[in-house]
């Protein structure tokens, strides 16, 4: 597997997993977490699994998902192409 096709966006990990991008974006969304998910998902982003990007001038976090975090939350993909 070419190391890019490891991270990806919200959008297709969705997709390779067949859920819906609002379950997924419910693992990383402020409203939706307890305090034992947001320190799951601090360890995740401090361990590399995932990432975000904040513009410095933004209000809005665009995220990177390794496949290894879809692994931990979601297991194996359903749609493999």
């Amino acid at each position: 597997m070419l190391e890019i096709n490891k991270y990806m966006t919200p959008s297709e990990a969705a997709f390779h997993w067949g859920i819906p991008r609002d379950t997924l974006k419910n693992k990383f969304s402020p409203s939706m977490l307890t305090d034992e998910k947001k320190t799951e998902l601090d360890q995740m982003i401090n361990t590399g699994l995932i990432k975000y990007f904040l513009h410095p001038e933004g209000k809005r976090k665009e995220w990177i998902i390794s496949r290894d975090a879809m692994l931990k939350w979601f297991g194996e993909p359903k749609n493999k192409s």
